[in-house]
């Protein structure tokens, strides 16, 4: 009754306000339940060979997709394929995603996407063909399949169905089965859950450029333990059961072959005798040399690998050691027609880029220590340069740089303070930045290389950032927080449009806090952005800071938590609620914590060993003990349990829940598949034991993200809890 009285007099005090108040008044159903302040698209660039156009997909006006070319260099646009024409039996098809043939005559085009974890799904994919534009189905014994890739020379389409690998003759439309072992159990040419989550790929499998043969993954899960997720909206619960392998549990074996596609013959890379090592990485180099990447399960080094595809042998190119853990790059960047490569390591104790040659020596590092290179946008081999994308020149900017490869000069390319996302052209002639910054959402524009000049605008978000500037809001303004030690970490802070130092706010923590995951970036905050000055508008002052762990400032400042995640980056939070508690604008007695996922696991240990400092604290998906979340990321920061126990007790929230005295709020969604809700389950357990008042919100159908359709109710939970509490 609380609840229904309460929203229902807070819809009557929004509808009594004089129109004018109204706007500039943000809610709940404003930011979440309408497309008032949604984004606009911004290109899907799929650059042409020429570096001087990219193909893009756009909807049409009728419905359904056109598929254009944008000259960046004119700025025209031409329609290639329209919608009407993107049809099957009358329906235009909705085009999710496009790939290009390498000769730029065929596209395989998919639509009907049904995800499975995050970033793979099943779909219904089509060749089309741009001449004629004939559209020819991959596949028409399998309804939806996935990871469908043409072969290089254009004359077969590949696909996984069924955890099979499966290739399509264009000419006939005779469809091979490559690999016919599937179950349960065994999957070929995509991933698991757990490599998809943590190394980020799902694409199992390679054409070799000569579309002779095809490399793929395999994994094994017969050792990996079952974790079940119910829905309990049926009569009878349904199970949904996955293979999540916990810390210190199995994963599955990890193999790689390589199949020729006209015999169907087999081979099998060696990757040497240790079952329990992750292979994150392949891909082709020529006709016969894979290039594969190989960690121990500890991930504290990783072994770059020059495979034979024909006999199977592999030799050790590099090897990459630290005392923490490596990250897992993307796959070495070849130069010079395969003589050379780049590679990026936290050697030197920043991240940087190395130059090496083919035989594993070092040529020399290409960048500077003092800002940490995040990975390589394009190389300019006519003129000598490799572009990089950098976390400087302080670590709340992602921006452009360049470096020659001889070493003698750098540039900056990318000078509009906030965050930059480029994409380089074939010949490094043009690029597509997309910039936005903490005041303003993305904008694309043209940039022309040679000059830095930037040529035309392709898409902007000019109407959104009039309308926000509308809600006359006080923009988010950047601070530094000092630690005891006298460490500075960089935050920032939303304040009420009105706001006055004089007088007192209370304060919400926002912290994400995991390794290398910063919070405090100057870019668009989207709809999470607007709940913050939702509640800046009530009077609040939000605040987020980066502890140690999380910000790109040198490999010891992320790698200090190795063994111990939660230890440092809870007492950072802490502490920095106690500064925040003495500046003259802060209302001490009132300020809370918030997070999700990991942010969660944070406001929850920051909360329970923080004493009375706040007075509130809500977790959304926590991670409550690290045991129950999966291997490959918890291992990487924590090693095994059977090794730290002690690291992981001291790391858990369910050790410390008496030291709870704030306000606790707990939300979790009962499918998720990712931080299982037998998290918040056990807290709970712990929390009755402790005689712990808190409260709970389980959502039945949702997953980590708590979906689209349970957001508005979550926000309005969220805000009504720190409307009462803090």
């Amino acid at each position: 009754m609380t609840y229904r009285f309460r929203a229902v007099l807070g819809a009557a005090l929004v509808l009594a306000m004089p129109a004018a108040a109204q706007e500039t008044a943000l809610t709940v159903d404003r930011i979440f339940a309408s497309s008032e302040f949604r984004s606009a698209p911004m290109p899907s660039v799929h650059w042409l060979a020429d570096g001087l156009s990219f193909v893009d997909t756009r909807p049409a006006a009728g419905g359904g997709t056109d598929i254009v070319r944008v000259d960046v260099a004119t700025g025209a646009v031409s329609v290639m394929v329209d919608a009407a024409t993107l049809a099957v039996g009358g329906a235009r098809l909705d085009v999710d995603g496009i790939e290009l043939s390498a000769d730029e005559r065929r596209a395989v085009i998919s639509t009907d996407v049904a995800h499975i974890w995050r970033r793979s799904y099943r779909a219904t994919y089509y060749v089309l063909d741009f001449a004629t534009k004939a559209l020819t189905p991959v596949s028409t014994a399998h309804t939806l399949q996935m990871l469908a890739k043409l072969s290089p020379d254009g004359r077969m389409v590949a696909f996984v169905a069924d955890s099979d690998l499966f290739v399509t003759d264009l000419a006939t439309g005779a469809e091979r089965r490559l690999t016919s072992d599937a179950s349960a159990e065994v999957i070929n040419g995509t991933t698991d859950w757990v490599n998809e989550e943590e190394f980020e790929f799902w694409d199992g499998y390679r054409w070799s450029p000569d579309s002779k043969r095809i490399a793929f993954w395999r994994f094994d899960q017969h050792r990996v333990p079952t974790f079940t997720l119910w829905n309990q909206n049926t009569l009878y619960p349904t199970a949904s059961p996955i293979r999540y392998p916990k810390a210190g549990e199995p994963n599955a074996v990890v193999t790689i072959g390589v199949v020729d596609v006209a015999s169907g013959k087999r081979r099998w890379v060696d990757l040497g005798g240790d079952s329990t090592q992750y292979v994150p990485r392949m891909e082709w180099l020529g006709a016969d040399s894979l290039v594969i990447q190989r960690l121990p399960r500890r991930q504290n080094r990783v072994d770059v690998l020059l495979a034979s595809a024909t006999t199977g042998k592999t030799r050790t190119l590099l090897t990459d050691r630290d005392s923490a853990y490596v990250d897992v790059m993307a796959q070495p960047v070849w130069i010079e027609g395969g003589r050379r490569f780049l590679w990026v390591s936290d050697r030197s104790g920043w991240r940087q880029l190395y130059l090496y040659g083919r035989d594993g020596k070092l040529v020399r590092q290409l960048t500077k220590n003092g800002v940490d290179v995040l990975d390589v946008a394009g190389v300019d081999e006519a003129r000598g340069d490799v572009y990089v994308n950098v976390a400087g020149p302080g670590p709340t900017q992602r921006q452009l740089f360049r470096w020659s490869l001889d070493g003698r000069r750098s540039a900056r390319v990318t000078t509009a303070p906030g965050t930059h996302s480029v994409s380089i052209g074939p010949g490094a002639r043009f690029m597509v930045d997309e910039h936005t910054a903490a005041s303003r959402p993305a904008r694309a524009t043209v940039v022309d290389l040679r000059t830095l000049a930037e040529r035309r605008v392709l898409a902007d978000n000019d109407a959104l950032e009039k309308k926000v500037g509308a809600l006359g809001l006080r923009p988010l303004e950047f601070i530094k927080v000092p630690m005891p030690d006298g460490t500075l970490l960089d935050g920032w802070r939303i304040a009420p449009a009105g706001f006055d130092s004089t007088k007192k706010y209370p304060v919400l923590l926002y912290v994400y806090g995991g390794p290398a995951a910063p919070t405090v970036n100057d870019s668009w905050g989207g709809t999470r952005y607007l709940w913050h000055q939702l509640l800046a508008q009530h009077g609040y002052v939000v605040v987020s800071v980066d502890n140690r762990g999380a910000a790109w400032r040198g490999r010891d400042f992320r790698k200090v938590t190795q063994l111990h995640m939660g230890r440092h980056e809870s007492r950072d939070q802490i502490d920095a609620a106690r500064w925040l508690a003495r500046q003259r604008w802060v209302d001490g007695a009132r300020i809370g914590i918030w997070g999700w996922s990991y942010g969660g696991y944070m406001s929850s240990l920051s909360a329970f060993t923080g004493g009375s400092v706040f007075k509130a604290a809500i977790a959304v998906a926590p991670v409550t003990d690290w045991r129950l979340y999966d291997t490959i990321y918890t291992e990487r920061y924590m090693w095994l349990p059977q090794e730290n126990a002690a690291g992981y007790a001291e790391g858990a929230p369910l050790t410390h829940v008496d030291g709870l005295t704030a306000n606790f709020l707990l939300v979790h969604g009962l499918t998720d598949d990712n931080v299982h809700a037998q998290n918040s389950i056990q807290l709970i357990t712990r929390l009755i034991a402790a005689r712990k008042p808190f409260e709970l919100m389980f959502y039945p159908t949702g997953a980590h993200g708590i979906s689209a359709s349970n957001t508005p109710h979550l926000y309005d939970l969220l805000t009504r809890f720190v409307l009462e509490k803090l």
